[in-house]
């Protein structure tokens, strides 16, 4: 069974976790129009309605399909608004390891959506879907990831030298890590009041192979939260 089939719903306190859909096309739309900087590689960065509906309609949906990650949007709890993004990417379930990025909207930072969202994705990673290691790296620049980080119980293990490159410059990238031993972090568990996952997502997904499923990976994947 794959862990990322199905409905894939987190609530908590203030935001909602939920899969992209055509409903989202506005929000994307506003966003790429004001030139925000926030989203992952792999979505549109161009106003051109047809690849944009594509997007939303399976694009998006294309890794979690293969159970090699999820790309969620984070949205308002009250208002439904687009918040910003967060995903898993890099899963490896013959290790049971992944990586999580994330980005806000400008106008939603330093609030505590980051944060509250984070929670939710890497609970709902480590004890309902099998991983054992949820991964974040975070430029060394980047002060507000880190505290986002650290807020959320992530364990600071070293810096990588020259991990990411940027603007024709490899910039350093502390390595932060939770993993399934750790305590579970207060109201995000699956489960309790503060945290509601849709049918159909509990179970570890079976490990894909081959090189559709590689170059898939490699091209789909979450942006960092750098």
């Amino acid at each position: 069974m794959n862990a990322f089939e199905g409905t894939v719903r987190l609530e908590g306190e203030r935001v909602v976790l939920r899969p992209f859909s055509l409903d989202d096309a506005p929000g994307l739309i506003e966003v790429i129009r004001a030139g925000e900087d926030f989203l992952p590689p792999s979505f549109p960065g161009v106003l051109e309605a047809e690849p944009i509906a594509w997007f939303l309609r399976e694009g998006v949906h294309k890794v979690q399909r293969y159970g090699l990650g999820v790309h969620l949007a984070v949205t308002g709890r009250d208002t439904g608004d687009l918040l910003g993004t967060i995903g898993l990417f890099k899963v490896n379930w013959e290790h049971l390891t992944s990586e999580v990025g994330y980005g806000m909207r400008p106008s939603a930072r330093g609030r505590g959506y980051a944060t509250e969202a984070l929670a939710l994705v890497s609970e709902w990673a480590l004890r309902d879907c099998g991983l054992f290691r949820v991964e974040l790296r975070a430029m060394v620049t980047n002060h507000a990831s880190i505290r986002v980080a650290e807020k959320t119980g992530f364990v600071r293990e070293g810096v990588a030298r020259g991990a990411e490159r940027e603007d024709g410059v490899n910039r350093d990238m502390i390595v932060f890590s939770r993993v399934a031993t750790d305590t579970p972090l207060p109201g995000a568990q699956v489960g309790s009041p503060g945290a509601q996952v849709g049918s159909g997502v509990l179970g570890a997904p079976r490990p894909r192979s081959g090189v559709a499923s590689d170059r898939l990976d490699a091209q789909d994947e979450e942006g960092r939260s750098g």
